[in-house]
């Protein structure tokens, strides 16, 4: 689909995906020669730039990178839901183990870290069971919520059973005492007995149930539905919690979930919110605190002050400085938690109907995660021998062992920014990889604007096309057809009738693809730029860059700043000249447009050293106003407004501007219209528009008188947060108590919010492709089944490596 501002993150597909290969391994590259560059004369290549005085930098070093894996019947697990889970750290020889009980309707399952990595079957029943716990090579469950049994040394023995209207919930072992938590209060176990606790269950009146229990020392605290209760089982002291901070006073009933810390801090979970007891007395929190979520079900502490809180929504993670919220396929089996245990490490795992997850805190670097990404790209996503970089459709949701390669109306534009990532790569680390890497990048941008000449549909000397397909697959005119185009053109007059589409090329190898957008420009010069800076270090190298963008500028030059077609009429949005923009006809682009064209040109000049572009640069601004029209970069109504591929566009074309334009007087033009547009951005935490800004604004205005430190943290807060997950699983977060909506200034907003401190979602509570996606928006409907590529992390990553905003500590 051609039309940039209706297209969803990716763009549409201009068809049905192509042709089907199911994709063990990369595509082979000797079906077609793909001519390599020659290492003579090699000259120095680009070196990282400090950032200027002033412009604060951050030290990364090993975080713990979430990751999800899921356990079902595949596993080793019975049929049917997870009631609760339970753990025991064992130790065998000199290596902490960590041994994971699972309640199911068919016994208790086993899985052991370290060894097999799967469940397996330890005590099988008729009937479920609903509770666990283990302790010392000890093990105590309930069975069918009436009888507790004990099994020890391969040995199960009947502990109790409950009365004929009593529901057992739940076991505490606190010193040598075995309490359960019942549909009918707390009992304790006495010489094969139950035994009610009569001081706690008559502060309980008719709201007994039961809902988790926790002890510390000789404390035992109760969640119930009438309340909080303490009860210590020596001095047989009782009392209902009342907790009371600064700001507020809550009458607990209905409490969920009840856990105590490694620092022996109390933690309950209920519907007014979270609280914390500490030794200075209580913290209550809402979600005017940045509580997600308050429909709880249970609660577990970690062993780095983290809490974490089941929901029927998901689970949310609570630390000293922050909240995670996890929901969805990405991060669990299922939204329904009905149990967290938290092992020594840090790892958490949830019991859900559709089986059990696991979230592993695995400790790793932003390096490590680049490494990791370049070789997933390198596997899957390079379309072509050529290489064009893509998400990948999978033949079922979320199995990334087979998928099929796709084309997208914005192949030039994905595999530019790949490219750039490679180049800002190379110059941080000379890796012969990256190297490689960004040279192959450069090689399939550039046929782009090589396939289009000759053949029976050529278009002009120097147009670039937005992609292409092998004859050897399907047509794609079979689609993207007349009868098609005038269709859409019923619902959209601006949308253009091309016969073909999809031309073949003079060798009749390829189809490539018409109509070309403002996009694929943008991220061509912005790759051109890079590669001829930081990679190109040979005279062959420098005098194809050279061709490359003197032949497509010169296209835009001899056709008035504007793309044209093989119909010999203007493409859609590749129009840049003052008849245009400076008319009703794109006023909503005059700002967009002329920082591209500007940067083009600008480019070119530096690329090829030709003084004409400069001239054409300099017509442009004082002629024709450019110089003023650059000020309005964006047609929209504030935060949350306007079309976010503008966006990614324009800061690309910013980083252009600023770094080759040294003229002071345009260059502060250029840096007023770069502080009005981050203004907008700020909020959004992307870290490709952050560090672009930090890397070039000095003050010119009020907004900035300096870069603040939450440019650079925000962007690494993305970049760690950004998950190893790519599948496009769908979310849910319109229901959250920490969201506000966003006003009416924008249009469509309805379904769109930000988090009470002002930010967006965080980059793992969303699904971010590339960074022209809508990162206001709340909720997503998808069912995982593309898997996008990680060049959204590489880039701004090597970015601020390469600028010196971010820097590690290996």
């Amino acid at each position: 689909m051609n039309s940039r501002h209706s297209r969803p993150a990716r763009g549409l597909f201009s068809g049905a995906a192509h042709d089907g290969l199911i994709c063990l391994m990369a595509i082979l590259t000797n079906l077609i020669t793909i001519p390599s560059f020659v290492h003579a004369d090699e000259k120095t290549p680009g070196k990282p730039i400090p950032p200027r005085a002033g412009v604060p930098s951050v030290a990364v070093g090993t975080f713990r990178q979430q990751v999800r894996t899921n356990y079902t019947t595949d596993d080793g697990l019975p049929e049917g839901p997870i009631h609760q889970l339970a753990f025991d750290q064992q130790h065998f020889g000199k290596t902490d183990q960590v041994k994971i009980l699972a309640a199911t309707e068919k016994g208790i399952a086993s899985f052991s870290e370290g060894r097999e990595n799967r469940w397996k079957m330890i005590h099988e029943t008729k009937t479920p069971i609903t509770a666990v716990l283990t302790a010392q090579e000890q093990t105590w469950f309930i069975q069918d919520d009436q009888v507790i049994e004990l099994s020890s040394a391969g040995q199960t023995k009947l502990i109790a059973k409950a009365p004929a209207d009593v529901s057992l919930r739940s076991l505490l072992r606190s010193g040598d005492e075995l309490f359960v938590g019942t549909s009918a209060g707390l009992f304790v176990i006495d010489n094969g007995a139950l035994l009610t606790v009569k001081a706690v269950n008559r502060l309980l009146g008719d709201l007994t149930e039961v809902r988790q229990l926790a002890a510390f020392n000789q404390e035992i605290v109760l969640a119930t539905a009438g309340g909080l209760v303490s009860h210590n089982h020596r001095s047989g002291e009782t009392s209902l919690l009342t907790p009371r901070d600064a700001q507020a006073g809550w009458a607990l009933q209905d409490v969920r979930g009840v856990g105590f810390d490694q620092q022996g801090n109390l933690w309950f979970a209920a519907k007014q919110g979270v609280g914390q007891r500490t030794t200075t007395g209580w913290k209550l929190l809402t979600g005017h605190d940045g509580l997600p979520y308050n429909d709880f079900t249970c609660l577990a502490t970690g062993p780095r002050s983290d809490v974490w809180f089941g929901t029927r929504i998901g689970a949310i993670r609570y630390t000293p400085t922050d909240w995670e919220y996890r929901q969805g396929k990405r991060w669990l089996a299922d939204d329904q938690v009905s149990s967290i245990v938290v092992t020594p490490s840090g790892d958490a795992w949830f019991a859900t109907p559709a089986g059990i997850t696991r979230i592993e805190a695995r400790p790793t670097t932003l390096r490590e995660k680049s490494a990791f990404f370049n070789r997933e790209i390198d596997l899957r996503h390079k379309r072509t021998p050529f290489g064009y970089v893509d998400a990948v459709a999978l033949g079922k949701p979320g199995e990334t062992a087979k998928w099929t390669q796709q084309d997208s109306d914005n192949d030039g534009l994905w595999t530019s920014m790949y490219g750039a990532a490679q180049c800002f790569e190379y110059a941080s680390t000379h890796s012969e990889e990256s190297r490689k890497r960004a040279n192959d990048a450069f090689r399939a941008v550039a046929f782009l604007s090589e396939v289009t000449q000759g053949g029976a549909h050529p278009a002009p000397f120097g147009f670039p096309a937005r992609t292409i397909l092998p004859v050897s697959g399907r047509n794609p005119n079979d689609h993207d057809n007349p009868a098609h185009d005038q269709k859409r053109q019923q619902k959209d007059p601006l949308w253009k009738v091309l016969a073909p589409r999809w031309p073949v090329s003079a060798d009749g190898q390829w189809y490539w693809k018409t109509d070309t957008s403002s996009d694929e420009l943008d991220g061509h010069y912005f790759f051109y730029a890079l590669y001829n800076d930081l990679v190109a270090t040979t005279d062959a190298e420098k005098q194809y860059v050279r061709t490359v963008v003197d032949r497509v500028t010169t296209h835009l030059i001899d056709h008035d700043y504007t793309l044209v077609d093989h119909d010999g009429k203007p493409t859609r949005w590749g129009q840049f000249s003052p008849s245009a923009i400076n008319t009703d006809f794109m006023t909503d682009l005059r700002g967009l447009n002329a920082i591209s064209i500007l940067s083009y040109l600008l480019v070119a000049e530096h690329v090829t050293g030709d003084p004409k572009y400069r001239r054409e640069y300099e017509k442009l601004l004082f002629e024709h106003n450019y110089f003023t029209n650059v000020l309005t970069p964006k047609y929209q109504n504030g935060p949350g407004a306007g079309n976010q591929s503008d966006d990614e566009m324009a800061f690309m074309c910013y980083y252009n501007l600023l770094t080759y334009e040294k003229n002071p007087k345009i260059r502060l033009q250029y840096l007023r219209s770069l502080s009005r547009y981050f203004l907008q951005e700020e909020p959004e935490m992307c870290p490709l528009f952050n560090l672009i800004f930090a890397s070039f604004y000095d003050h010119v205005d009020e907004h900035w008188d300096q870069v603040p430190a939450s440019v650079i943290t925000d962007s690494v807060e993305t970049l760690q947060r950004y998950p190893l997950d790519r599948v496009n699983w769908g979310h849910r977060n319109s229901h959250r108590l920490d969201i506000i909506p966003l006003a009416p200034h924008v249009l469509e907003a309805a379904g769109k919010g930000y988090r009470r401190n002002g930010k967006v979602l965080p980059f793992d509570e969303q699904f971010v492709n590339q960074w022209n996606h809508d990162s206001w928006r709340l909720d997503r409907n998808s069912a995982g089944s593309q898997l996008a590529d990680g060049t959204s992390f590489l880039l701004p990553y090597w970015l601020g490596v390469y600028r010196q905003l971010i820097t590690e500590d290996r």
